[in-house]
């Protein structure tokens, strides 16, 4: 029973990690960790190991943490963004986040990187397109996130199936 309880909840974690790689409401690389964490330690990680809980930790913060963030701020810098809209795409992701769930989360850097870059001094034309490249941005990290998350459970079920 109680095997198969703990095998219940690394499943639930993993599949949660993996829908919270693209729903920027979960914490998906993280969730993915805790339930490598939770066998791990259920199995007092001989099958999964230390080691391999590292490379998912580096993983987790080395690359799916920073990807989102990177995206996002790349894609407004290649199309054009100055500091006030990279600011501005930061800021609206937050508020977005916190006031607007998943549309929020979406159309908060767009919103931002917009708003700050009409006060720097810029046309709506020239503003519009920099939302567009913070949106395109946030796009491409949302993807980045899922296939770290992907490498994640493949490591995890990798180990575990050899």
């Amino acid at each position: 029973m109680e095997q198969s309880l703990i095998i219940l909840i690394t499943v639930l974690l993993l599949s949660a990690g993996l829908i919270g790689s693209v729903l920027p409401m979960l914490p998906g690389s993280p969730l993915i960790l805790l339930g490598a964490f939770i066998y791990a330690w259920y199995t007092d990680f001989t099958v999964i190991t230390w080691g391999v809980l590292l490379v998912l930790v580096a993983l987790t913060l080395l690359l799916s943490q920073m990807v989102e963030y990177l995206a996002t701020i790349s894609g407004a810098k290649k199309y054009g963004a100055s500091r006030w809209g990279v600011a501005g795409a930061v800021a609206g992701g937050l508020i977005g986040l916190f006031a607007g769930g998943v549309l929020g989360i979406m159309a908060g850097p767009f919103l931002g990187a917009l708003v700050c870059e009409l006060l720097y001094g810029r046309t709506i034309g020239t503003s519009m397109k920099i939302g567009f490249g913070t949106l395109v941005g946030f796009i491409g990290g949302a993807i980045g996130k899922l296939i770290i998350a992907l490498a994640m459970v493949g490591v995890f079920l990798g180990v575990l199936i050899s």
